[in-house]
């Protein structure tokens, strides 16, 4: 196969209740039940329900700094891999207009204000299209779907009277090439956001943009789309009991937030203490030793707070490969974004055009079969780092 060139306000936690509780309408395809269990405690998280026969993959991330909350992420697909459905990690990101130098916390993103569904989508789409990616235009999103984001909003404007909740829904028709099969796809989002009216963060907030993808060939995505939207099939009501976790692991977490930034403030305090005593007391060179410690203290926390930065970025960049069926390899062309679904990627360059040959067979070589000088290239992380 070749392709060609390529602070914080948190989610409440009522926004995990809003699924509706009533039955399934009846339908021409029967569906199964399936559950995620959360890693982090070992337990059930949500039931999900699939079409019957279908394959599920699935489990719960946990949330980003600027929205704590576990999230549910899962992919379901037939037997022939052509046809699927997949709720993706949510989106968070936190503004804050009138705190000045304020910036984003990792594993959040850069947006600095409110957003609408419609053009969260046109980020999303700029974000992950390939060469092939054709917009065909705007689709349905299904009533049980839109019941549920007024429901979000709802339950957002009653946490509090100065929080003013909105949530809104789009949804558009893509269509990619995979082989020799032209695949449609329905990516359709929802995006709720919280901003506070009054207080010392008056118009500060955050918002939260969960994104969902139906994939059929072409001709079928609209009798799977109205499948989906009969059964509200992306729902994922949650179990009481890893709720009840949750909120106690949260909860735990914000005291022990509390008591660090208590001690930092005391630590603080004393460190200024000492520092003038020293002064007073100490001579020039206790002084300068004091200062180097500082110093050697500071860098440490620095590299420390950068490798783990490092880490949480590439474990999501390649998360983001996997939730899209690529890869990241480089060679040739430098970095790309080419299909998983092959073991070995080749390159080769001629001019500013790079081409890219992929197979499964670990003794196929293109040279001398395709024209070109082709060398193998290399997989790494999702965000170019080396495996």
């Amino acid at each position: 196969m070749f392709t060609s060139g390529m602070s914080s306000v948190r989610h409440s936690l009522l926004t995990l209740t809003l699924a509706c509780g009533c039955a399934l309408p009846a339908g021409a395809q029967s569906l199964t039940t399936v559950s995620i269990t959360d890693p982090a405690y070992g337990i059930k998280a949500f039931d999900i329900n699939i079409p019957a026969g279908w394959k599920f993959e699935g489990t719960v991330l946990p949330g980003p700094e600027c929205s704590r909350i576990p999230m549910p992420v899962f992919r379901a697909y037939s037997a022939d891999g052509l046809t699927e459905m997949r709720l993706l990690p949510a989106f968070n990101w936190t503004f804050h207009p009138g705190l000045k130098g304020f910036r984003p916390v990792s594993g959040c993103l850069a947006y600095t204000g409110p957003m609408s569904a419609e053009d969260f989508l046109k980020h999303y789409v700029e974000m992950v299209a390939s060469n092939g990616m054709h917009v065909v235009g705007p689709m349905a999103v299904g009533a049980p779907y839109q019941q549920r984001v007024a429901g979000v909003a709802q339950n957002m404007n009653r946490i509090a009277p100065n929080v003013h909740g909105s949530a809104d829904a789009a949804a558009v028709r893509v269509e990619t090439v995979n082989g020799t099969f032209i695949i449609e796809q329905r990516l359709r989002a929802y995006v709720e956001c919280r901003i506070t009216t009054s207080g010392p963060d008056t118009n500060g907030g955050g918002c939260s943009a969960h994104v969902d993808v139906e994939r059929a060939p072409k001709g079928k995505l609209d009798a799977l789309c109205a499948l989906v939207d009969a059964h509200d099939l992306v729902r994922t009501p949650h179990d009481d009991a890893w709720l009840q976790r949750v909120q106690q692991a949260l909860a735990q977490r914000a005291r022990e937030d509390q008591v660090r930034l208590t001690r930092q403030e005391q630590a603080g305090q004393a460190m200024l203490k000492k520092q003038f005593d020293d002064f007073m007391a100490s001579s020039q060179r206790n002084h300068e030793a004091f200062m180097a410690q500082q110093e050697s203290s500071f860098r440490s926390s620095m590299n420390n707070a950068n490798a783990a930065m490092n880490a949480r970025t590439t474990a999501a960049s390649d998360w983001v490969d996997y939730a899209l069926d690529q890869q990241t390899v480089v060679g040739q062309g430098g970095l790309a974004k080419v299909s998983s679904s092959y073991t070995h990627t080749w390159s080769s360059t001629v001019g500013n055009q790079t081409q890219w040959f992929q197979t499964n067979d670990p003794n196929a070589n293109p040279n001398g079969a395709l024209s070109g000088n082709w060398t193998e290239d290399t997989k790494v992380h999702g965000n170019g780092q080396s495996n």
